[in-house]
């Protein structure tokens, strides 16, 4: 975190006091007038002591300079951040609608999936974090998963199937898998390691066994 002042170059050395006109004038109009304008910088994740080549200008905050000082780094929204978040786990769509299904027929499977963006804070930044969903685990409860990258679609659509070849009960599950970017008080885009998963609400379906009944036409 730096002076918003265009001498402070990050390829160099600098000090809290290297402060000039522009950042005082920056934030003039906030409620407390001797407070600077600071530059916010952000390193990769679990690198204590950056390189200048390796940070990233994510924003820009108004402080007193005792404040900057004990806010000189921003952390990294981490993988952990992320799955602390409400990401929505969305239902299950099932085709045939009815909470029944025959052996020997494909079923149908989709999501309706969407971008999610997230607005909360960290140490008192404001941060924007946009959540893509990009895989999904269905165990269709008789033994078989499928893992895919597709959401599916409704019929007539069919490309996430499952066909069960014995009737009874069976439990539908599914698992969402979503990766992320985080934005720090307005600033640029940033990739966060690892993913989420969430898990959906599971649905019960009933397969049956269709049976052929002859019908006598008449003479």
């Amino acid at each position: 975190m730096v002076p918003a002042c265009r001498q402070n170059d990050l390829t160099r050395s600098f000090t809290l006091d290297s402060a000039c006109t522009e950042a005082l004038n920056l934030c003039a109009s906030t409620e407390a007038p001797n407070d600077l304008m600071f530059w916010v910088f952000l390193g990769p994740a679990g690198v204590a002591r950056p390189a200048p080549s390796q940070l990233v200008r994510v924003g820009q905050r108004c402080l007193a300079p005792g404040q900057a000082a004990a806010a000189d780094a921003v952390p990294a929204f981490t993988a952990s951040d992320f799955r602390r978040l409400p990401l929505p786990a969305g239902g299950i769509n099932v085709q045939p609608p009815n909470g029944r299904t025959l052996i020997n027929v494909p079923t149908n499977v989709f999501v309706d999936a969407d971008v999610t963006v997230i607005d909360t804070t960290l140490l008192g930044f404001p941060v924007r974090v946009r959540a893509t969903p990009v895989r999904y685990r269905w165990s269709f409860g008789d033994g078989a998963d499928l893992l895919t990258e597709d959401p599916g679609a409704a019929y007539p659509d069919l490309r996430t199937t499952h066909t069960y070849t014995v009737p009874g009960q069976r439990q539908l599950k599914r698992a969402t898998s979503y990766t992320g970017a985080y934005s720090v008080d307005g600033g640029p885009w940033l990739p966060i390691d690892g993913e989420a998963t969430v898990t959906s609400p599971s649905v019960m379906l009933t397969v049956l066994a269709a049976r052929s009944v002859l019908v006598g036409g008449s003479s």
